[in-house]
């Protein structure tokens, strides 16, 4: 997070919520769309650093209060909501009980750990699937057209990513376009409210990680397959995991569901390497090449 981000945001805060009596304010780092501070150890304060951010935050502001109580786990509720000097808001919510799980905390957790969370997991997400559809649209939650989006997705990386590629992993990045867009069964699904972005970067867990006692970051929220709310799961966590949830949510023919998502993850990471290649990092490229040569090996051996 730079310099004058955490000036902002502490001229920000102290200006529009003074009975905040602000004295401590630390960075609490920043993603692709947003930077977090922490006032006085205890205020979580996020900022958009995009209009597209922006909307996102807007979405959160309207459905969040919606899903309050009703997810069985903490999320963010907003305390204070204000504007950034460009119009942009940004809100302040109490700091969600736990600490970030991550990546590397999900490969160290017990046998008994990743049970309990794959059980707390599988009641978030049936909680949000069960949210009424026309109230999250209402609030402005959008509605993914899946196909749409992998579609503009394929042409856009035989344009930007096919020239980096040899041919064999060409020819396997358009098998799994091809064959998920010709299988009429994912297609047919009931849109369901998603999360979007259920990584282990956004489980919140106690500090002797057996207990979910939050989930974060709603900022990709929407209406969708919600078998695509898997993506993370499987692609973070492992299919051994993601099948436990499947089977706390008594998911029908989890081998198929699990193939299924597998397409999912794929085209996850193709998002990953256009990401890299439009912003010319080449750490980014190269680590999105190397994911995806992972990934059809993996799928090539099924």
């Amino acid at each position: 997070m730079a310099q004058n981000e955490l000036q902002l945001a502490k001229a920000a805060i102290a200006g529009q919520f003074p009975e905040l009596c602000m004295q401590t304010v630390e960075s609490l780092g920043e993603g692709f769309r947003n930077y977090a501070v922490l006032v006085n150890g205890e205020w979580v304060f996020r900022f958009p650093k995009s209009w597209q951010g922006a909307d996102e935050l807007n979405k959160e502001i309207r459905l969040l209060p919606l899903l309050a109580g009703r997810l069985h786990v903490g999320i963010p509720e907003f305390e204070y909501v204000g504007r950034q000097s460009d119009g942009r808001p940004f809100v302040g919510y109490r700091k969600v009980p736990g600490e970030i799980l991550g990546e590397d905390g999900m490969s160290a957790l017990s046998d008994e750990g990743r049970d309990t969370l794959a059980r707390r997991l599988a009641d978030f997400m049936s909680a949000l699937s069960a949210f009424p559809v026309e109230t999250a649209i209402q609030a402005g939650v959008p509605i993914r057209n899946l196909k749409s989006e992998v579609l503009q997705l394929m042409e856009s990386a035989k344009k930007e990513a096919f020239p980096l590629l040899h041919e064999s992993l060409r020819d396997y990045i358009s098998r799994r376009f091809q064959t998920y867009l010709h299988n009429p069964q994912y297609g047919s699904y009931t849109p369901a409210l998603i999360h979007g972005d259920l990584s282990p970067d956004h489980y919140l867990m106690d500090s002797r990680k057996t207990e979910l006692t939050g989930v974060i970051d709603f900022g990709d929220v929407a209406i969708g397959d919600p078998d695509s709310d898997y993506v993370y799961l499987l692609e973070d966590c492992g299919e051994t995991f993601t099948r436990q949830v499947m089977t706390y949510r008594e998911q029908a023919d989890p081998d198929a569901r699990i193939e299924k998502v597998s397409y999912f993850v794929t085209f996850d990471q193709v998002g990953y390497l256009l990401e890299g290649i439009r912003s010319g990092e080449k750490e980014w490229i190269a680590e999105g090449l190397e994911i995806l040569e992972e990934d059809a090996r993996i799928n090539r051996s099924l």
